[in-house]
């Protein structure tokens, strides 16, 4: 299969243990975003084994993006089979947005998946009887949960930075869907009116996410150019001797932090984990949250970095599909 900006891992030795049989199988897991799509193999333990990516051009619609997914997804399988002695058991599969059983919502980056049945649509591309498909930030958390730096915390928060901002709790070993599977959609947030400014700020109602427009990485960058001339990334403006880029990073932080602390206060969570993008930056926010909680939560919680940071969704993705997987017999 030929991909755009494909990964490709080494030749995996003869002698080396993955070649070994398990009879627990392999597990593929899919990360849909809208910059980049990336299909994973993975061992029982949740290890990558390899890994293909691709521009996902939204643009040229879902039909597209899942018939290269579906493709890579078999290759992997084939290669699990030839080459490592492994069946594949389990598939699951994230995207952004709301993911329902006959639509997608809350996924602006995607056009076209609003009327997308994601999971009956994979199953079918892969030819298998059933994927398992979730939300990309609750994924991550379930990541988290299970392997990384929520592990043994309840309740747990999950903080994603990036692009967008999104969040997720975990309470009992679980991660809550809430009753529209909408649970941490904190971009909706509303920051209250600038300080003297009259009036309410545009909402959800208005076709707007007011906090992910003040704190994400795609607002950051388009007020950076606005007001500097020039756009930057998140670790480069939180980092910049700049005094124009320190107000605007001290402004993001600020409104972020205050909006996490507000979080803190209603779910008393005794860990909160910090992924995404912006974690490139991570020096400069961590700081500024646990400041900011310490001042305004009675219990304030311990602020972690996250274990999967580059990678959440696809690590997301492959945990989901471990909790789905079946016995190779059974498939």
């Amino acid at each position: 299969m030929t991909t755009d900006s494909a990964v490709r891992p080494e030749p995996v030795p003869q002698d080396h243990p993955r070649r070994r049989s398990r009879p627990d199988g392999a597990v593929i897991g899919i990360d849909f975003g809208g910059t980049k799509t990336e299909v994973a193999l993975a061992d029982s333990a949740g290890t990558p084994l390899r890994r293909v990516r691709f521009a996902t051009r939204p643009e040229q619609g879902p039909d597209r993006v899942l018939a290269r997914a579906g493709a890579a997804a078999r290759e992997l399988a084939e290669h699990a089979r030839a080459v490592l002695g492994l069946p594949v058991v389990a598939h699951a599969a994230v995207s952004p947005g709301v993911v329902l059983p006959d639509r997608i919502l809350l996924t602006p980056n995607l056009p076209g998946w609003e009327s997308l049945a994601l999971a009956d649509r994979l199953a079918l591309e892969l030819g298998v009887p059933s994927v398992a498909v979730a939300n990309d930030v609750r994924a991550g958390a379930l990541a988290e949960l299970r392997r990384g730096s929520l592990r043994g915390a309840d309740p747990g928060v999950y903080l994603s930075l990036g692009t967008g901002v999104a969040a997720a709790l975990t309470v009992g070993g679980r991660v809550l869907d809430g009753a529209h599977r909408a649970a941490g959609e904190i971009g909706y947030l509303d920051p209250g009116a600038p300080s003297g400014a009259p009036g309410r700020r545009a909402a959800f109602a208005d076709g707007h996410a007011p906090l992910e427009e003040l704190v994400g990485g795609k607002a950051l960058g388009e007020r950076s150019a606005a007001e500097l001339g020039q756009e930057l990334t998140a670790d480069r403006l939180f980092t910049s001797p700049d005094p124009a880029a320190r107000r605007i990073a001290r402004e993001a932080l600020d409104t972020l932090a205050t909006a996490v602390a507000n979080i803190a206060v209603l779910l008393d969570p005794e860990r909160i984990v910090v992924g995404g993008g912006m974690m490139a930056a991570g020096a400069v926010i961590l700081p500024a949250l646990t400041e900011r909680l310490d001042r305004a939560v009675p219990f304030p919680p311990a602020v972690l970095p996250a274990r999967f940071t580059a990678d959440a969704s696809l690590h997301g993705a492959i945990t989901l599909a471990l909790d789905h997987r079946c016995v190779p017999a059974g498939c």
